[in-house]
Order: C-alpha cells, then sequence, then structure tokens
C-alpha cells in the first residue's frame, strides 16, 4: 500500500533554494537575446588555513544588454582540509567593452547556495547546506564571433563556513543569434527557437549514483521520464528515480520538476535546468513516525527538493539522447549526485 499523505514528510527542505530558482522561471518567459556557455578550471585557496585546491565551474550567461547580464553557475571548491564544498551561484553583472568589444571587464555579485560535505564523529560525514554572498571578476577575449576565453575571479564569504577564493581560466561559447560583439541593444529575437515548446518525451536512463560523503559511495542508477512542453521554453517532468544500493543508502522516488529550458542550432540542442519535490522511500533511513518498522515493511516516504541540469540532442525526427545530472538535496547528510544517460522517443 502507498503511503498516505500524513506520513510523507518533509525532511528539512532549504526554502532558499525554491526562491533562487524562481529567478529561472522568470527568465523563461522572457524573450532572451543571446547565451554564453563556459567551463573553467584552477585553484581554490583558503587563506586562514594557507589551504588550496583544485576548482572548476561550469557557467552559463545571459545577456540582456550591452552592459548588463546575469547568470548561474555551477563551481565546485575541490577538496580543502575538512571540506568538500560545490555549489550553484546566481549572480548579476555589469560588463565593460574595451577595443570594439572584443574585450570585456565584469563585475558580479550574487548569492552562492552550497553543499558542504564535512567530518563526523564515528567516521562519518555531514551535508552542511547553506547561503553566501560571492562576489566575482572576470575578464573575457573574442577571439572570434563565437569562440572566447575567459579568466574568473571569485570571493565566497559565508556566515558560518570557509571563505574561499577560487582563480580559474577556461574557454567558452556564445550561442547567440547574433554577432558579437553585440556594440547595440540586440533586436527582438523572432526566431522559431523564440517561441519553441517541447513535444511530449518518454526517456529510459541508465547511470550512477555517488553519496556525498568523504568516501563517495557509488552504485548503479536508473530512471525513466515523461517530458512534456508547458509553455514556450519551460517543460514539466514526472520521474521514477533509483538510486541503486551504494552501501549507506537505498533510496528511490518519485520526482516531480519545472524545467526553464533553451534551444539552440534550429532547435536540435536544448539545454534545461530543473526543480522540484522528489518523494523517496529511504529502505536504509527510516523517517521516524513514532511507529515501529517492522522487517519487510516499507518505510514512510519524504520529501527532499531536486535540483538537475540536463543536455539533450536529437539523433532523428523522434530520437533523443539526453545527459542529466541530478543533485539530491537531504536534511539527513545523505546528499547524492545521479548521473545518467539515456534515449528517448518524441510524439510530433
Amino acid at each position: 500500500m502507498p503511503p498516505s499523505v500524513a506520513l510523507v514528510r518533509t525532511r528539512g527542505i532549504p526554502i532558499r533554494i525554491w526562491q533562487l530558482s524562481a529567478v529561472l522561471l522568470i527568465c523563461a518567459g522572457l524573450n532572451l537575446y543571446a547565451q554564453e556557455l563556459t567551463l573553467l578550471g584552477g585553484t581554490t585557496t583558503q587563506a586562514v588555513f594557507n589551504s588550496s585546491s583544485y576548482t572548476w565551474q561550469i557557467d552559463y550567461r545571459q545577456d540582456f544588454y550591452e552592459n548588463f547580464a546575469s547568470s548561474i553557475a555551477y563551481i565546485n571548491e575541490g577538496h580543502l582540509l575538512g571540506h568538500k564544498r560545490d555549489g550553484t551561484a546566481w549572480e548579476v553583472w555589469g560588463n565593460a567593452p574595451f577595443f570594439n568589444g572584443r574585450i570585456a571587464l565584469s563585475l558580479g555579485a550574487g548569492v552562492y547556495y552550497f553543499y558542504d560535505t564535512q567530518p563526523a564523529a564515528g567516521d562519518t560525514s555531514a551535508d552542511i547546506h547553506g547561503t553566501a554572498p560571492i562576489f566575482s571578476v572576470a575578464v573575457t577575449g573574442y577571439l572570434s564571433d563565437r569562440l572566447f576565453y575567459r579568466f574568473m575571479l571569485n570571493r565566497i564569504n559565508p556566515s558560518s563556513d570557509i571563505k574561499t577564493t577560487t582563480a580559474a581560466a577556461g574557454v567558452g561559447y556564445w550561442f547567440g543569434p547574433n554577432r558579437r560583439p553585440l556594440g547595440t541593444q540586440p533586436s527582438k529575437d523572432t526566431t522559431p527557437e523564440s517561441q519553441y515548446v517541447t513535444e511530449p518525451q518518454l526517456t529510459v536512463f541508465g547511470g550512477q549514483s555517488i553519496v556525498n560523503t568523504f568516501l563517495s559511495q557509488k552504485a548503479l542508477a536508473g530512471a525513466a521520464e515523461y517530458r512534456q512542453g508547458l509553455l514556450p521554453h519551460l517543460d514539466g517532468t514526472a520521474s521514477f528515480i533509483y538510486e541503486g544500493h551504494p552501501e549507506i543508502v537505498r533510496r528511490s522516488g518519485v520526482a516531480l520538476q519545472l524545467w526553464p529550458v533553451n534551444t539552440f542550432f534550429d532547435e536540435s540542442t536544448s539545454v534545461g535546468i530543473g526543480v522540484g519535490p522528489y518523494i523517496f522511500i529511504d529502505r536504509n533511513h527510516p523517517v521516524n513516525t513514532g511507529q515501529t518498522v517492522n522487517v519487510g515493511r516499507k518505510n514512510p516516504a519524504a520529501i527532499a527538493p531536486l535540483v538537475s541540469f540536463t543536455i539533450a540532442r536529437q539523433l532523428s525526427d523522434h530520437w533523443v539522447v539526453r545527459v542529466i545530472w541530478d543533485r539530491v538535496i537531504s536534511n539527513y547528510n545523505r546528499d547524492s549526485d545521479i548521473f545518467l544517460v539515456g534515449l528517448g522517443y518524441r510524439w510530433r
């Protein structure tokens, strides 16, 4: 028998993640003009303890005007002493172009939502969640109308966690319909992609789950997803997710998500970020309902936020290959990453 609503408990859903994700839903309805996707790598330093590690970052930036942009970035700060921290940064940017727009200096500020894995008593790990201000400086050089390089400094200043500075360099690609540099405000986008609505899709996935502990326990994972376009550049999905059995969790459940998406290359490629509730059962960690959990009895369900990133590519009129990266945000020190690759069928 499925658990009743009364037995479905919220395991510390961090409200801030929903507030920040509302920015994505707003952007999905806007007529956006140009996009940059950048991959960077470098070093993280923690000055107080003279500790350093690697860093890598994926950055998606949206230009609204020549001198104003916003961005969403995933930042992995590496493994500092007693800390394995990563997170999502949401920033607004002021841009100052030079040399006919071939070089640009940018200043950014925003909010960083982080996940910090720390050692705990008894050889266990604790997953610490929180928000922090982030301040950034970037220098960008455009090698062509599409390809560019970028140097970036980030200063992350949480009040209750380590303060770090990341320095990274990387390359990026301009996906916008206009040639770079812009020079003036771009004209309104009237291409078919500006009104793109995703066709119904059914996709089956296989991959791996990794629990965010210092041992990073792994297991085979799988999922099935139904995806439907709700509005131009806004999808809805219903998914069943099986995280496998990576020793310390045995978790599976159903996720309902909204996805702001964008398309490129004549709608053949799409990129999206999904947010929503993950209703799961973890058979290794029953929820405390005040009742004894009998052997063989399913544990009551719980809810955790699920934040996801996806890239999809059309193989033909009906077949799609899709990659998804899910982050499960728990409050019982069992955060996990789920990496999935799937083949989907779409109805046109």
